[in-house]
């Protein structure tokens, strides 16, 4: 079972799902012949299988650490590539021999990931019309990362924690001279944050306004967002350490938000977590001790290898 290309699996697990979790893990089982589980929470339960290696520090030590545990502990079992995924996450049967014929094809890609929707947010996926093409962003669940490019570009940045990690991950990436692939036939069904759907009116109506303007960020308000202090710190925060960290090579993080700089961040982020927050007051103490924490940040100013 994926033997050309020594392929494994790793979750990132946080208080999971149980019933969630265990169809994640028979997806992957189908697919994969060793599963690595890194298990964040504080109370974490031990999963007795021969195929699954289990990984916990006893708390949560964040993504990026996560990922990097995975990484190693695959990488000292002999396996070339890992598919990194959430707890939540379903993996198509097929894909992962998709990713070993994609292989194959690209001997310069350093990621292969799929398409990417939230079904609850239809009006920001687009099908594609090619079969694959050449991104230069993806998330992290069900992408299929090289050891050898995570390596050489220097692993997840664990200072980020949570947020954006994904993203200035895949800038050094395809800075260290790798490409990202992704797969368009194949969609992964991800939910990003908590979201309760308007009426259907309301729905109809924000998601015109946002086709008219030609502005994705309209369509937003066609939903209720369950803003969560502790995210909009990370990001704040975590923005200003990204772009300190890769001056070098332009902006980086600012795609998440459907904007190209920090003003535009400000106006698609900031101000909107702070007018539709349920605690407006904690969001406004996490935004400013996120920022002040951001410009504090002291990042060591990253260079390609060549």
């Amino acid at each position: 079972m994926n033997e050309r290309y020594c392929i494994a699996a790793g979750i990132v697990v946080y208080n999971p799902d149980k019933v969630r979790f265990e169809k994640c893990i028979q997806s992957l089982k189908q697919q994969v012949s060793k599963i690595f589980v890194f298990d964040n929470s504080e109370n974490p339960t031990r999963i007795s299988d021969k195929s699954i290696v289990y990984l916990s520090e006893g708390g949560n030590k964040g993504i990026a650490h996560a990922l990097n545990c995975i990484m190693q502990e695959a990488k000292n079992s002999g396996f070339q590539w890992v598919v990194t995924m959430d707890q939540d996450s379903i993996v198509p049967i097929g894909l992962f021999e998709e990713f070993e014929t994609a292989i194959d094809r690209h001997r310069d890609v350093g990621i292969i990931c799929p398409c990417v929707k939230d079904s609850r947010r239809p009006y920001e996926y687009e099908k594609k019309e090619l079969p694959e093409e050449f991104v230069e962003f993806c998330i992290t669940s069900a992408s299929c990362t090289s050891v050898e490019a995570w390596e050489k570009c220097g692993k997840f940045d664990e200072w980020l924690f949570i947020d954006l990690v994904d993203n200035e991950f895949c800038k050094r990436i395809r800075l260290s001279g790798y490409k990202i692939l992704r797969l368009n036939k194949w969609v992964l069904d991800q939910e990003f944050g908590k979201i309760i759907p308007k009426s259907e009116r309301k729905q109809k109506f924000w998601i015109t306004v946002s086709k008219v303007l030609h502005n994705s960020n309209f369509a937003k308000f066609s939903y209720k967002k369950i803003v969560v202090p502790m995210r909009v710190y990370y990001t704040n925060r975590n923005i200003i350490y990204v772009n300190k960290k890769l001056k070098k090579y332009d902006r980086v993080g600012y795609e998440n938000y459907k904007c190209k700089g920090y003003l535009g961040f400000i106006i698609s982020f900031m101000i909107p977590s702070i007018l539709r927050a349920q605690n407006k007051r904690a969001i406004i103490k996490a935004t400013v001790k996120g920022i002040r924490d951001g410009r504090k940040s002291q990042p060591v100013e990253w260079v390609a290898k060549k």
